[in-house]
Protein backbone atom coordinates (compact mmCIF):
# COMPACT_ATOMS: atom_id res chain seq x y z
CA UNK A 1 0.00 0.00 0.00
CA UNK A 2 1.11 3.24 -0.95
CA UNK A 3 1.83 5.97 1.83
CA UNK A 4 -1.02 8.67 2.18
CA UNK A 5 0.91 11.85 1.48
CA UNK A 6 -0.68 15.13 3.28
CA UNK A 7 -0.26 18.31 2.31
CA UNK A 8 -0.33 21.18 4.22
CA UNK A 9 0.91 24.66 3.21
CA UNK A 10 3.57 25.74 4.34
CA UNK A 11 2.33 28.79 5.58
CA UNK A 12 -0.53 27.78 7.32
CA UNK A 13 1.40 25.32 9.30
CA UNK A 14 4.21 28.23 9.91
CA UNK A 15 1.27 29.97 11.35
CA UNK A 16 0.45 27.50 13.71
CA UNK A 17 3.85 26.72 14.82
CA UNK A 18 3.94 30.36 15.79
CA UNK A 19 0.53 30.28 17.66
CA UNK A 20 1.72 26.92 19.70
CA UNK A 21 5.02 29.06 20.55
CA UNK A 22 3.78 32.28 21.65
CA UNK A 23 0.96 30.13 23.70
CA UNK A 24 4.08 27.79 25.42
CA UNK A 25 5.88 30.42 25.74
CA UNK A 26 3.11 32.69 27.69
CA UNK A 27 2.45 29.91 29.54
CA UNK A 28 5.91 29.27 30.83
CA UNK A 29 6.85 32.54 31.40
CA UNK A 30 4.08 33.64 33.76
CA UNK A 31 4.83 30.35 35.71
CA UNK A 32 8.26 31.14 35.97
CA UNK A 33 7.72 34.62 37.22
CA UNK A 34 5.21 33.85 39.79
CA UNK A 35 7.49 30.98 41.41
CA UNK A 36 10.53 33.57 41.52
CA UNK A 37 8.40 36.16 43.09
CA UNK A 38 7.42 33.85 45.65
CA UNK A 39 10.53 32.49 46.24
CA UNK A 40 12.23 36.35 46.71
CA UNK A 41 9.24 37.16 48.76
CA UNK A 42 10.49 34.39 51.17
CA UNK A 43 13.68 34.69 51.38
CA UNK A 44 13.24 38.59 51.83
CA UNK A 45 10.76 37.47 54.65
CA UNK A 46 13.64 35.05 56.43
CA UNK A 47 17.04 37.51 55.81
CA UNK A 48 15.05 40.78 56.53
CA UNK A 49 17.58 42.76 54.67
CA UNK A 50 18.04 46.79 55.80
CA UNK A 51 16.96 49.07 52.87
CA UNK A 52 16.01 52.46 52.93
CA UNK A 53 12.65 54.14 53.23
CA UNK A 54 11.93 54.74 49.74
CA UNK A 55 12.36 50.62 49.32
CA UNK A 56 10.43 50.55 52.66
CA UNK A 57 7.28 52.23 51.75
CA UNK A 58 7.89 50.40 48.23
CA UNK A 59 7.98 46.98 49.83
CA UNK A 60 5.10 47.74 52.18
CA UNK A 61 2.90 48.97 48.89
CA UNK A 62 3.81 45.67 47.47
CA UNK A 63 2.91 43.48 50.63
CA UNK A 64 -0.47 45.81 50.92
CA UNK A 65 -1.63 45.00 46.97
CA UNK A 66 -3.44 41.37 46.58
CA UNK A 67 -2.71 39.79 43.91
CA UNK A 68 -4.17 39.85 40.83
CA UNK A 69 -6.02 36.83 38.80
CA UNK A 70 -4.36 34.78 36.44
CA UNK A 71 -5.34 32.59 33.65
CA UNK A 72 -3.85 29.94 32.66
CA UNK A 73 -4.63 26.88 30.30
CA UNK A 74 -6.01 24.16 31.61
CA UNK A 75 -9.06 21.71 32.23
CA UNK A 76 -11.81 21.32 34.96
CA UNK A 77 -11.20 19.30 38.09
CA UNK A 78 -14.08 16.57 36.57
CA UNK A 79 -12.33 16.38 32.91
CA UNK A 80 -9.39 15.63 35.07
CA UNK A 81 -10.82 13.24 37.20
CA UNK A 82 -12.86 11.17 34.78
CA UNK A 83 -9.54 9.89 33.26
CA UNK A 84 -8.77 7.78 36.43
CA UNK A 85 -10.35 4.80 36.33
CA UNK A 86 -11.83 4.09 39.76
CA UNK A 87 -13.06 7.61 39.71
CA UNK A 88 -14.66 7.45 36.39
CA UNK A 89 -16.96 4.01 37.87
CA UNK A 90 -18.40 7.26 39.99
CA UNK A 91 -19.32 9.12 36.82
CA UNK A 92 -20.87 5.48 35.43
CA UNK A 93 -22.88 4.56 38.94
CA UNK A 94 -24.25 8.15 38.47
CA UNK A 95 -25.29 7.62 34.93
CA UNK A 96 -27.04 3.55 35.69
CA UNK A 97 -28.99 5.51 38.62
CA UNK A 98 -30.48 8.87 36.44
CA UNK A 99 -31.01 5.73 34.04
CA UNK A 100 -33.10 3.74 36.35
CA UNK A 101 -35.07 7.49 37.32
CA UNK A 102 -35.54 7.68 33.46
CA UNK A 103 -37.49 4.26 33.59
CA UNK A 104 -39.67 4.84 36.32
CA UNK A 105 -40.39 7.58 35.04
CA UNK A 106 -41.20 6.53 31.62
CA UNK A 107 -42.79 3.50 33.44
CA UNK A 108 -45.35 5.59 35.58
CA UNK A 109 -46.35 8.12 32.46
CA UNK A 110 -47.33 4.85 30.57
CA UNK A 111 -49.38 3.91 33.72
CA UNK A 112 -50.69 6.77 34.24
CA UNK A 113 -50.84 9.43 30.50
CA UNK A 114 -53.14 12.33 32.93
CA UNK A 115 -49.69 12.56 35.30
CA UNK A 116 -47.91 13.20 32.20
CA UNK A 117 -50.67 15.86 30.44
CA UNK A 118 -50.38 17.31 33.84
CA UNK A 119 -46.66 17.74 34.43
CA UNK A 120 -45.89 18.84 31.04
CA UNK A 121 -48.41 21.39 31.49
CA UNK A 122 -46.25 22.64 34.47
CA UNK A 123 -43.30 22.99 32.83
CA UNK A 124 -45.24 24.58 30.03
CA UNK A 125 -46.37 27.37 32.01
CA UNK A 126 -43.11 27.91 34.12
CA UNK A 127 -41.17 28.24 31.03
CA UNK A 128 -44.25 30.27 29.39
CA UNK A 129 -43.71 33.63 27.33
CA UNK A 130 -40.85 32.46 25.65
CA UNK A 131 -41.21 34.97 22.44
CA UNK A 132 -41.24 38.15 25.42
CA UNK A 133 -38.02 36.44 27.04
CA UNK A 134 -36.31 36.27 23.80
CA UNK A 135 -36.94 39.79 22.69
CA UNK A 136 -36.08 41.15 26.14
CA UNK A 137 -32.73 39.21 26.27
CA UNK A 138 -32.15 40.58 22.99
CA UNK A 139 -32.47 43.67 24.09
CA UNK A 140 -30.38 43.60 26.84
CA UNK A 141 -27.47 42.20 25.30
CA UNK A 142 -27.64 45.01 22.35
CA UNK A 143 -27.58 47.68 25.03
CA UNK A 144 -24.49 46.16 27.05
CA UNK A 145 -22.76 45.35 23.06
CA UNK A 146 -23.19 48.81 21.79
CA UNK A 147 -23.83 51.35 24.76
CA UNK A 148 -21.11 50.19 27.05
CA UNK A 149 -18.70 50.24 24.39
CA UNK A 150 -18.82 52.87 22.64
CA UNK A 151 -19.85 55.38 25.76
CA UNK A 152 -16.46 54.28 27.80
CA UNK A 153 -14.94 54.61 24.03
CA UNK A 154 -15.75 58.22 23.16
CA UNK A 155 -14.77 58.75 27.35
CA UNK A 156 -11.57 57.71 27.01
CA UNK A 157 -10.76 59.33 23.47
CA UNK A 158 -12.15 62.74 24.51
CA UNK A 159 -10.56 62.49 28.02
CA UNK A 160 -6.68 63.03 27.19
CA UNK A 161 -7.77 66.12 24.87
CA UNK A 162 -9.79 68.63 27.37
CA UNK A 163 -8.47 70.53 29.83
CA UNK A 164 -11.82 69.76 32.00
CA UNK A 165 -11.17 66.07 32.47
CA UNK A 166 -11.70 66.03 35.47
CA UNK A 167 -15.29 67.64 35.24
CA UNK A 168 -15.44 64.85 32.12
CA UNK A 169 -14.83 61.91 34.82
CA UNK A 170 -17.71 62.95 36.89
CA UNK A 171 -19.87 62.95 33.66
CA UNK A 172 -18.69 59.37 32.68
CA UNK A 173 -19.46 58.07 36.09
CA UNK A 174 -22.61 59.61 36.49
CA UNK A 175 -23.91 58.53 33.14
CA UNK A 176 -22.53 55.01 33.97
CA UNK A 177 -24.31 54.39 37.20
CA UNK A 178 -28.15 55.56 35.49
CA UNK A 179 -27.06 53.35 32.55
CA UNK A 180 -26.77 50.64 35.60
CA UNK A 181 -30.11 51.54 37.36
CA UNK A 182 -32.21 51.56 34.06
CA UNK A 183 -30.34 48.41 33.09
CA UNK A 184 -31.92 46.86 35.76
CA UNK A 185 -35.24 48.61 36.28
CA UNK A 186 -36.43 48.11 32.82
CA UNK A 187 -35.91 44.45 32.92
CA UNK A 188 -37.91 43.94 36.03
CA UNK A 189 -40.86 46.06 34.76
CA UNK A 190 -41.24 44.44 31.43
CA UNK A 191 -41.18 41.40 33.72
CA UNK A 192 -43.56 42.31 35.97
CA UNK A 193 -46.02 43.75 33.20
CA UNK A 194 -46.32 40.56 31.16
CA UNK A 195 -46.20 38.79 34.82
CA UNK A 196 -43.33 36.14 33.07
CA UNK A 197 -43.44 32.89 35.21
CA UNK A 198 -40.87 31.31 37.18
CA UNK A 199 -38.48 29.74 35.26
CA UNK A 200 -38.94 32.78 32.38
CA UNK A 201 -38.34 35.35 35.05
CA UNK A 202 -35.54 33.34 36.81
CA UNK A 203 -33.74 33.45 33.36
CA UNK A 204 -33.68 36.88 32.51
CA UNK A 205 -32.60 38.00 36.28
CA UNK A 206 -29.88 35.83 35.91
CA UNK A 207 -28.60 37.01 32.60
CA UNK A 208 -29.48 40.44 33.85
CA UNK A 209 -27.08 40.71 36.71
CA UNK A 210 -24.41 38.45 34.70
CA UNK A 211 -24.73 41.11 31.92
CA UNK A 212 -23.93 43.99 34.84
CA UNK A 213 -21.59 41.89 36.49
CA UNK A 214 -19.71 41.99 32.86
CA UNK A 215 -19.93 45.58 32.08
CA UNK A 216 -18.90 46.58 35.49
CA UNK A 217 -15.72 44.03 34.76
CA UNK A 218 -14.89 46.00 31.65
CA UNK A 219 -15.30 49.68 32.77
CA UNK A 220 -13.54 48.49 35.93
CA UNK A 221 -10.06 47.52 34.31
CA UNK A 222 -9.88 49.50 31.56
CA UNK A 223 -10.67 53.04 33.92
CA UNK A 224 -6.86 52.86 34.71
CA UNK A 225 -5.82 52.26 31.44
CA UNK A 226 -7.61 55.46 30.32
CA UNK A 227 -6.27 57.34 33.08
CA UNK A 228 -2.81 56.25 32.51
CA UNK A 229 -2.96 56.82 28.60
CA UNK A 230 -1.32 60.31 27.36
CA UNK A 231 -1.01 61.79 23.83
CA UNK A 232 3.26 62.16 22.79
CA UNK A 233 4.43 65.64 22.78
CA UNK A 234 4.00 66.61 19.01
CA UNK A 235 0.45 64.97 18.90
CA UNK A 236 1.81 61.47 17.83
CA UNK A 237 -0.30 58.68 19.63
CA UNK A 238 2.23 56.50 20.17
CA UNK A 239 1.36 55.25 23.05
CA UNK A 240 -1.26 52.45 23.03
CA UNK A 241 -4.84 53.47 23.08
CA UNK A 242 -7.06 53.95 25.73
CA UNK A 243 -9.54 51.82 25.08
CA UNK A 244 -9.47 47.80 24.20
CA UNK A 245 -10.54 46.80 20.72
CA UNK A 246 -14.73 45.83 19.92
CA UNK A 247 -13.28 42.47 19.43
CA UNK A 248 -11.93 41.81 22.77
CA UNK A 249 -15.24 43.22 24.39
CA UNK A 250 -17.33 41.26 21.76
CA UNK A 251 -15.33 37.76 23.08
CA UNK A 252 -15.78 38.93 26.51
CA UNK A 253 -19.23 38.80 26.85
CA UNK A 254 -19.55 36.04 25.81
CA UNK A 255 -16.53 33.97 27.36
CA UNK A 256 -17.48 32.04 30.71
CA UNK A 257 -15.49 34.28 32.50
CA UNK A 258 -16.43 36.99 34.58
CA UNK A 259 -12.97 38.98 35.00
CA UNK A 260 -11.99 41.16 31.63
CA UNK A 261 -8.79 40.56 30.10
CA UNK A 262 -7.77 41.77 26.35
CA UNK A 263 -6.55 38.46 25.46
CA UNK A 264 -7.05 35.45 27.56
CA UNK A 265 -5.48 31.54 26.91
CA UNK A 266 -6.53 29.71 23.85
CA UNK A 267 -6.98 26.34 22.63
CA UNK A 268 -6.05 25.67 18.63
CA UNK A 269 -9.24 23.27 17.94
CA UNK A 270 -12.82 23.06 18.82
CA UNK A 271 -13.69 19.11 19.70
CA UNK A 272 -17.84 19.20 18.11
CA UNK A 273 -18.20 15.90 20.19
CA UNK A 274 -17.15 17.22 23.06
CA UNK A 275 -19.29 20.61 22.76
CA UNK A 276 -22.74 17.90 21.84
CA UNK A 277 -21.76 15.70 25.14
CA UNK A 278 -21.86 18.42 27.45
CA UNK A 279 -25.00 20.02 26.00
CA UNK A 280 -27.04 16.75 26.29
CA UNK A 281 -25.30 16.82 29.23
CA UNK A 282 -26.55 20.07 30.13
CA UNK A 283 -30.11 18.74 29.36
CA UNK A 284 -29.90 15.42 31.35
CA UNK A 285 -29.44 17.44 34.45
CA UNK A 286 -32.57 19.40 33.80
CA UNK A 287 -34.76 16.95 32.82
CA UNK A 288 -33.30 14.92 35.97
CA UNK A 289 -34.39 18.03 38.47
CA UNK A 290 -37.85 18.27 36.69
CA UNK A 291 -38.35 14.96 37.67
CA UNK A 292 -37.48 15.36 40.95
CA UNK A 293 -39.38 18.43 41.56
CA UNK A 294 -42.25 16.98 40.32
CA UNK A 295 -42.20 13.83 42.16
CA UNK A 296 -40.75 15.04 45.46
CA UNK A 297 -41.94 18.62 45.69
CA UNK A 298 -45.68 19.23 43.38
CA UNK A 299 -47.16 16.06 45.01
CA UNK A 300 -45.81 17.14 48.76
CA UNK A 301 -46.70 20.38 48.81
CA UNK A 302 -49.65 21.58 46.87
CA UNK A 303 -51.84 20.50 49.36
CA UNK A 304 -50.02 23.60 52.17
CA UNK A 305 -53.37 25.99 52.70
CA UNK A 306 -55.38 22.89 52.08
CA UNK A 307 -53.91 20.14 54.95
CA UNK A 308 -52.33 21.27 58.36
CA UNK A 309 -48.85 20.25 58.45
CA UNK A 310 -48.42 17.81 61.77
CA UNK A 311 -44.96 17.87 63.78
CA UNK A 312 -44.77 14.64 62.30
CA UNK A 313 -45.23 15.59 58.84
CA UNK A 314 -42.75 17.96 58.91
CA UNK A 315 -40.01 16.46 60.46
CA UNK A 316 -40.88 13.45 57.42
CA UNK A 317 -40.95 16.32 54.53
CA UNK A 318 -37.52 18.25 55.65
CA UNK A 319 -35.88 14.56 55.28
CA UNK A 320 -37.59 14.81 52.05
CA UNK A 321 -36.65 18.36 50.85
CA UNK A 322 -33.16 17.78 52.12
CA UNK A 323 -33.00 14.92 49.96
CA UNK A 324 -33.87 16.78 47.03
CA UNK A 325 -32.13 19.99 47.38
CA UNK A 326 -28.79 17.65 47.75
CA UNK A 327 -29.97 16.31 43.96
CA UNK A 328 -30.67 19.97 43.51
CA UNK A 329 -27.24 21.13 44.34
CA UNK A 330 -25.51 18.54 42.78
CA UNK A 331 -27.37 18.95 39.31
CA UNK A 332 -26.97 23.19 39.65
CA UNK A 333 -23.24 21.72 40.06
CA UNK A 334 -22.61 19.49 37.37
CA UNK A 335 -25.01 20.68 35.25
CA UNK A 336 -23.85 24.50 34.72
CA UNK A 337 -20.82 24.99 36.40
CA UNK A 338 -19.26 21.73 34.36
CA UNK A 339 -21.31 20.79 31.39
CA UNK A 340 -22.50 24.24 30.10
CA UNK A 341 -19.67 26.35 30.78
CA UNK A 342 -17.26 23.95 29.37
CA UNK A 343 -18.87 23.57 26.59
CA UNK A 344 -19.37 27.57 25.67
CA UNK A 345 -15.65 27.64 26.73
CA UNK A 346 -15.25 24.97 23.74
CA UNK A 347 -17.07 26.57 21.37
CA UNK A 348 -15.25 29.78 22.01
CA UNK A 349 -11.34 28.02 22.24
CA UNK A 350 -11.50 29.23 26.14
CA UNK A 351 -8.35 27.67 27.56
CA UNK A 352 -8.72 28.18 31.69
CA UNK A 353 -11.67 25.74 32.45
CA UNK A 354 -11.40 25.91 36.17
CA UNK A 355 -14.93 27.38 36.27
CA UNK A 356 -14.72 25.32 40.31
CA UNK A 357 -12.29 23.51 41.99
CA UNK A 358 -12.34 20.68 44.64
CA UNK A 359 -14.88 22.07 47.13
CA UNK A 360 -16.11 18.24 48.18
CA UNK A 361 -12.82 18.51 49.76
CA UNK A 362 -12.87 21.11 51.45
CA UNK A 363 -12.81 21.46 55.71
CA UNK A 364 -13.46 25.06 55.96
CA UNK A 365 -16.63 27.31 54.43
CA UNK A 366 -14.34 30.08 53.49
CA UNK A 367 -12.67 27.43 50.98
CA UNK A 368 -15.78 26.52 50.23
CA UNK A 369 -16.86 29.69 49.28
CA UNK A 370 -14.07 30.20 46.83
CA UNK A 371 -13.62 26.90 45.28
CA UNK A 372 -17.60 25.87 44.35
CA UNK A 373 -18.19 28.84 42.16
CA UNK A 374 -14.92 30.23 40.90
CA UNK A 375 -16.15 32.61 38.16
CA UNK A 376 -18.24 34.71 40.77
CA UNK A 377 -15.93 34.19 43.59
CA UNK A 378 -12.79 35.66 40.84
CA UNK A 379 -15.92 38.38 39.61
CA UNK A 380 -15.64 39.15 43.90
CA UNK A 381 -12.47 38.72 44.44
CA UNK A 382 -11.45 41.34 41.90
CA UNK A 383 -13.84 44.23 41.81
CA UNK A 384 -15.69 43.54 45.50
CA UNK A 385 -13.03 42.36 47.96
CA UNK A 386 -9.63 43.58 46.66
CA UNK A 387 -11.14 47.62 46.59
CA UNK A 388 -12.62 47.63 49.89
CA UNK A 389 -9.71 45.70 51.40
CA UNK A 390 -7.78 48.52 50.60
CA UNK A 391 -10.36 51.10 52.17
CA UNK A 392 -11.66 48.90 55.01
CA UNK A 393 -8.98 46.10 55.70
CA UNK A 394 -10.04 42.03 55.45
CA UNK A 395 -12.48 41.19 57.70
CA UNK A 396 -14.78 44.56 56.66
CA UNK A 397 -14.06 43.29 53.09
CA UNK A 398 -15.32 39.72 53.43
CA UNK A 399 -18.62 41.20 55.30
CA UNK A 400 -19.46 43.04 52.32
CA UNK A 401 -18.55 40.70 49.50
CA UNK A 402 -21.51 38.28 51.62
CA UNK A 403 -23.74 41.03 51.95
CA UNK A 404 -23.20 42.02 47.95
CA UNK A 405 -24.04 38.21 47.04
CA UNK A 406 -26.77 37.49 49.52
CA UNK A 407 -28.54 40.68 47.95
CA UNK A 408 -28.03 39.73 44.86
CA UNK A 409 -29.27 36.05 45.35
CA UNK A 410 -32.22 37.46 47.23
CA UNK A 411 -33.13 40.12 44.13
CA UNK A 412 -33.33 37.05 41.89
CA UNK A 413 -35.14 34.69 43.95
CA UNK A 414 -37.56 37.67 45.35
CA UNK A 415 -38.42 38.59 41.86
CA UNK A 416 -38.38 35.35 40.26
CA UNK A 417 -41.12 34.02 43.15
CA UNK A 418 -42.87 37.46 43.48
CA UNK A 419 -42.64 37.76 47.25
CA UNK A 420 -39.93 38.21 49.64
CA UNK A 421 -39.19 35.51 52.35
CA UNK A 422 -35.08 36.37 53.12
CA UNK A 423 -34.23 32.76 53.82
CA UNK A 424 -31.14 32.38 51.57
CA UNK A 425 -30.10 36.16 52.51
CA UNK A 426 -30.27 35.02 56.19
CA UNK A 427 -28.29 32.26 55.86
CA UNK A 428 -25.73 33.72 53.52
CA UNK A 429 -25.19 37.00 55.85
CA UNK A 430 -25.68 35.28 59.30
CA UNK A 431 -24.45 31.35 59.35
CA UNK A 432 -22.74 32.03 56.28
CA UNK A 433 -20.58 34.63 57.96
CA UNK A 434 -20.48 33.10 61.38
CA UNK A 435 -19.32 29.33 60.12
CA UNK A 436 -16.28 30.97 58.17
CA UNK A 437 -14.93 32.36 61.48
CA UNK A 438 -15.39 28.97 62.84
CA UNK A 439 -13.96 26.64 60.35
CA UNK A 440 -11.36 29.09 59.88
CA UNK A 441 -8.00 26.78 59.99
CA UNK A 442 -9.78 23.38 60.20
CA UNK A 443 -8.20 20.43 58.69
CA UNK A 444 -9.41 17.57 60.39
CA UNK A 445 -11.97 15.23 58.35
CA UNK A 446 -14.76 16.18 60.81
CA UNK A 447 -15.41 19.35 59.85
CA UNK A 448 -15.58 18.01 56.07
CA UNK A 449 -18.39 16.14 57.29
CA UNK A 450 -19.50 18.86 59.19
CA UNK A 451 -19.58 20.88 55.78
CA UNK A 452 -21.67 18.46 53.94
CA UNK A 453 -24.07 18.35 57.21
CA UNK A 454 -24.77 21.96 56.83
CA UNK A 455 -24.66 22.02 52.85
CA UNK A 456 -27.70 19.22 52.65
CA UNK A 457 -29.20 20.93 55.72
CA UNK A 458 -29.12 24.44 54.04
CA UNK A 459 -30.77 23.40 50.70
CA UNK A 460 -33.06 20.80 52.45
CA UNK A 461 -34.22 24.59 54.20
CA UNK A 462 -34.78 26.39 51.27
CA UNK A 463 -36.22 24.03 49.30
CA UNK A 464 -39.19 23.21 52.20
CA UNK A 465 -39.40 26.77 53.19
CA UNK A 466 -39.54 28.32 49.85
CA UNK A 467 -42.21 25.40 48.21
CA UNK A 468 -44.61 26.49 50.78
CA UNK A 469 -44.62 29.47 50.82
CA UNK A 470 -45.09 29.39 46.97
CA UNK A 471 -48.10 26.80 47.45
CA UNK A 472 -49.48 28.94 50.63
CA UNK A 473 -50.20 31.81 47.97
CA UNK A 474 -50.97 29.45 45.51
CA UNK A 475 -53.54 27.86 47.32
CA UNK A 476 -55.12 31.80 48.43
CA UNK A 477 -53.74 31.85 51.86
CA UNK A 478 -55.06 34.86 53.73
CA UNK A 479 -53.48 37.93 52.09
CA UNK A 480 -52.53 41.31 53.94
CA UNK A 481 -54.77 44.42 52.56
CA UNK A 482 -51.72 46.60 51.99
CA UNK A 483 -50.26 45.14 48.88
CA UNK A 484 -45.54 46.24 49.58
CA UNK A 485 -47.08 44.38 53.39
CA UNK A 486 -48.42 41.22 51.57
CA UNK A 487 -45.16 41.14 49.26
CA UNK A 488 -42.45 41.10 52.28
CA UNK A 489 -44.83 38.87 54.99
CA UNK A 490 -44.97 35.32 54.51
CA UNK A 491 -48.60 34.02 53.93
CA UNK A 492 -47.28 30.61 55.57
CA UNK A 493 -47.37 32.01 58.88
CA UNK A 494 -50.96 33.31 58.55
CA UNK A 495 -51.94 29.94 57.36
CA UNK A 496 -53.23 26.81 59.13
CA UNK A 497 -49.88 25.24 57.76
CA UNK A 498 -49.05 23.50 61.14
CA UNK A 499 -51.65 21.14 63.33
CA UNK A 500 -50.29 21.03 66.87
CA UNK A 501 -53.89 20.67 68.36
CA UNK A 502 -54.44 16.97 68.08
CA UNK A 503 -51.40 16.52 70.02
CA UNK A 504 -52.86 18.98 72.74
CA UNK A 505 -56.04 16.46 72.87
CA UNK A 506 -53.80 13.52 73.47
CA UNK A 507 -51.78 15.41 76.22
CA UNK A 508 -55.22 16.69 77.91
CA UNK A 509 -56.66 13.25 77.81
Amino acid sequence: MDDVKVQIPVSELRYYMQELKTEILNNLEAEISCTIERTIHKLERHNKPKVDNAHEKCSRLEKDELPEKRFFLRDSVLTDLWKVTHLSSAYNICVAMMLLLYFNTVLLYTVDTQRLEDDMAIINWAAGKRSVVILLWLGMKMSTTCVVYFLFKHWALLRPKKLIFGLLDYIFALTYLVYQIIFFIIPVMILIYYKLPPISSFAILAEQVRLSMKTHAFVRENIPRAVQFKLHQDNDEKDPRPYPCFANYLYFLFAPTLVYRDVYPRTFCIRWNYVAWNFLQFLTCIFTSCIAFHRFVVDIFQHVGHKPFTPVDFVLTLSGAMAVGSLAMFLVFYGFLHCWLNAFAELLCFGDRVFYQDWWNCTSFSKYYRTWNSVVYDWLYSYIYKDFYQVLGRSSAMVIVFLVSAIVHEYILALTFRFLYPVLFILFSSFGVLVVFLTRRRTSSGWNVFLWMSLFMGWGFLIMLYSMEWYARANNCPSYVHPYLDYIVPRSWSCSVFKIHSYQRIIDS
